[in-house]
């Protein structure tokens, strides 16, 4: 592996993040004049994270992604043509609304707690995903000897599909698909361009996708 440790380590997941920090989001998104505070408390609660991961002998770090809504929504706050719906507005439209409501009960969702990313227009391929996380780890680790993580193009792709809506931009999930294909791509591109020296592409739902039944437009994820 080169410049990493035969049997180099690194953390999967993300990290608890601070009843403060939830609350400085949150006021951030509909106050401004929060924003300031919010990003000094993201940066103080992610220099622990660091520093933890180095403590405890971790190889490759990441930031915790303490930013994040979840691994997979947090793309609608950072990408035009992708807007975040709860699972009672999307049980709401889903025409299959039965199987959609299993699919919840399977993935322990059912009680409305998180939010998926929804494709309501074209999307801009060119936006950023993580470059906010980027420059924190640029500030926290001088060598760039860190991990980024990014939801991976099958993820984004069957999670932000919903036909009552998608259709009014893509034709199917196909062509969806290509576009984000296309930003992911950009995407890492930026990263590599930027010094990073590993990227995480996350996909945890494929045995969703090979175990499952086939048919279904909709389902979590």
């Amino acid at each position: 592996m080169g410049i990493y440790p035969n049997f180099c380590t690194t953390l999967i997941g993300s990290m608890p993040r601070s009843p403060e920090l939830l609350e400085l989001k949150r006021q951030a998104a509909y106050d401004k004049d929060k924003k300031e505070a919010y990003i000094e408390r993201l940066l103080k609660e992610t220099k622990k994270v660091v520093e933890l991961q180095k403590n405890a002998g971790i190889d490759i770090p990441v930031c915790g992604e303490l930013g994040r809504d979840n691994f997979v929504s947090f793309v609608a706050e950072q990408v035009e043509g992708i807007s975040l719906m709860s699972m009672d507005e999307i049980l709401e439209i889903t025409a299959n609304s039965d199987d959609f409501k299993e699919s919840l009960n399977q993935m322990d969702a059912s009680d409305n707690s998180m939010s998926n990313p929804i494709c309501t227009g074209k999307i801009d391929t060119s936006a950023r995903l993580v470059e906010d996380e980027v420059k924190i780890m640029k500030e926290l680790i001088s060598d760039n000897m860190y991990k980024v993580t990014i939801p991976s193009p099958y993820i984004l792709t069957r999670s932000m599909w919903l036909k009552e809506v998608t259709q009014s931009a893509y034709k199917d999930r196909k062509e969806l698909g290509d576009d984000v294909v296309k930003l992911i791509l950009n995407e890492v591109e930026h990263l590599i361009a930027e010094g990073v020296k590993v990227i995480q592409i996350d996909e945890p739902i494929v045995s969703e996708v090979v175990f499952q039944r086939s048919g279904g437009d909709n389902s979590f994820y």
